[in-house]
């Protein structure tokens, strides 16, 4: 199996290029560096200087988005970046998060992101007049062909990247009901533009974290739950999710815990601070939902743990997990060497089985 690392390029770019080293010194298939404009160093730039100073690491951005960049200006960097690493760049997409939001874009509709991804394969493919002007292509398409990635979690996206795209990342909930699901969904948009599947790498999409006891890995995921504790619907989030608690009781801690958090920075889902967050979800949530709830969410415990749930996916036929360690701003130090020492390993040993 493989395993990419999120990384977000949120410390100079020479330390990025020093950690992401330090990724494939441990094992890992790649990086995913975040793409967000206010938020972290520019991704392309980040890219580039990693391809070019690794051997064999696989960098791609989690996620780019087509709103705040013209499609066309996507192409021309995504081409350029694979030129510092050839055959190890992908460009992975998605509909818009906080690089759309905090510029005050909404996410790409569906008719946006199909034509997005149409446009940006032809401009990198060299197709003259992509933008109407038949004199026109992208001067530097040559090279290999930069494979294209898009992120979903419900049935329409899925079954675009099954129609247009190299790779989906399936980021759905980390249990075989869902990732069975989210495969019809892929198989149906492969058979709707008659295309073989196989011709579609699926990457899984796990929130994962890793601390010493599994106590403290829910207690450092907390902060990603509040925002489903505080919705309208929670309550019917729960029960979606088989967990039986009622959150009358708690809804004024709930509340006033989130509005705490979206003091710690402008998306409140990216905290600054994620020590404060932690500190602020665990006094909002019991422990006991933190556990029952986060685990729907995230593979969340020690390496042992992680290492035994990442077998279980590799055993659904999953060839390539993406280990998105929540810490928005703070490098996954702990995941790095926890991989290295462990979990690579176990996969290692569980891969020679399989194939003894």
């Amino acid at each position: 199996m493989k395993v990419d690392l999120r990384t977000p390029p949120s410390h100079p770019v020479a330390e990025m290029v020093a950690f992401a080293q330090r990724c494939e010194e441990a094992g890992f298939h790649g990086c995913g560096f975040n793409d967000s404009q206010l938020y972290f160093r520019d991704n392309y730039v980040v890219s580039a200087q990693v391809l070019a100073n690794t051997e064999h690491l696989v960098v791609h951005p989690a996620l780019t988005c087509p709103g705040p960049r013209h499609t066309s200006v996507i192409a021309s960097a995504a081409k350029t970046v694979q030129e510092f690493g050839p055959g190890r760049y992908e460009l992975w997409l998605g509909r818009g998060d906080a690089s759309a939001s905090t510029i005050g874009h909404a996410a790409l509709t569906l008719s946006e992101t199909r034509q997005a991804i149409s446009e940006i394969k032809r401009t990198m493919a060299g197709e003259w007049g992509v933008w109407g002007d038949p004199h026109v292509h992208l001067h530097h398409s040559d090279g290999p062909l930069v494979p294209v990635f898009l992120a979903g979690r419900g049935p329409k996206v899925i079954g675009i990247a099954g129609e247009l795209c190299d790779g989906v990342l399936l980021a759905v909930e980390p249990n075989a009901e869902s990732i069975a699901e989210a495969k019809g969904w892929l198989a149906d948009g492969a058979a709707k533009a008659g295309r073989n599947l196989a011709d579609v790498e699926v990457v899984l999409e796990v929130q994962t974290m890793i601390r010493e006891t599994r106590r403290l890995a829910h207690r450092t995921h907390a902060p990603k739950l509040l925002p489903n504790l505080v919705r309208d619907d929670s309550q019917a989030w729960l029960v979606k999710r088989g967990i039986d608690y009622d959150l009358a009781p708690i809804k004024a801690r709930l509340r006033e815990g989130w509005e705490q958090m979206q003091r710690l920075a402008p998306s409140a889902t990216h905290p600054y601070d994620w020590s404060a967050a932690e500190d602020i979800a665990d006094a909002a949530i019991p422990e006991e939902l933190q556990a029952v709830a986060g685990d729907t969410m995230a593979v969340l415990g020690d390496p042992d743990y992680v290492a035994a749930r990442y077998l279980e996916f590799q055993a659904l036929g999953i060839g390539r997990i993406y280990m998105y360690a929540n810490l928005s701003f703070r490098w996954p130090e702990d995941e790095r060497r926890a991989f290295q020492e462990v979990i690579g390993p176990a996969l290692a040993r569980g891969a020679s089985a399989e194939a003894g």
